[in-house]
């Protein structure tokens, strides 16, 4: 018996501005996103080694400045701006689930990329960078802004 099994992982972002005072919707924005190769390394290590050499749990959101088209060798962002700790963070028939927020005083501009970490800290450009995505978002100071994120394994 031939059996194949391939197992995929594919990123995909809704990122929401809203308008502080009010809770209002201002702008939606939709992204798909690439998983890089050390993100796919640092899971392989994960299931095959008794002290892995990362924790796996994605705990920060960054946003940077970089508009160059994100690569799979990529191990951090462009140009970080700033990041986050992750607000929330669940998982569900073989999808995870990932919210970053930045409130209205956290950061402003234009931001030309994002980027989920694990086992980051809250220095730029540390941990593992799962995810890394174009995109072209900006927020003001009146504004806040939530990323959702889902990661699909199939």
């Amino acid at each position: 018996m031939n059996i194949k099994d391939t197992i995929k992982a594919k990123g995909h972002l809704k990122i929401t501005i809203r308008d502080k005072e009010s809770g209002e919707i201002k702008r939606v924005h939709e992204y798909d996103n690439l998983i890089c190769t050390v993100g796919k390394t640092m899971i392989a290590n994960n299931l095959t080694s008794g002290s892995p050499d990362n924790t796996m749990v994605i705990n920060y959101v960054a946003l940077g400045s970089d508009g160059t088209s994100p690569a799979a060798g990529d191990t951090t962002l462009g140009t970080e701006v700033y990041r986050n700790t992750v607000a929330s963070e669940t998982n569900a028939n073989n999808v995870a689930y990932i919210t970053g927020f930045f409130d209205a005083t956290e950061t402003t501009g234009t931001y030309l990329e994002a980027g989920l970490f694990s086992d980051g800290g809250a220095g730029a450009d540390t941990g593992v960078l799962v995810s890394h995505v174009n995109i072209n978002v900006t927020k003001s100071n009146t504004e806040t802004l939530t990323i959702d994120w889902t990661i699909t394994i199939s």
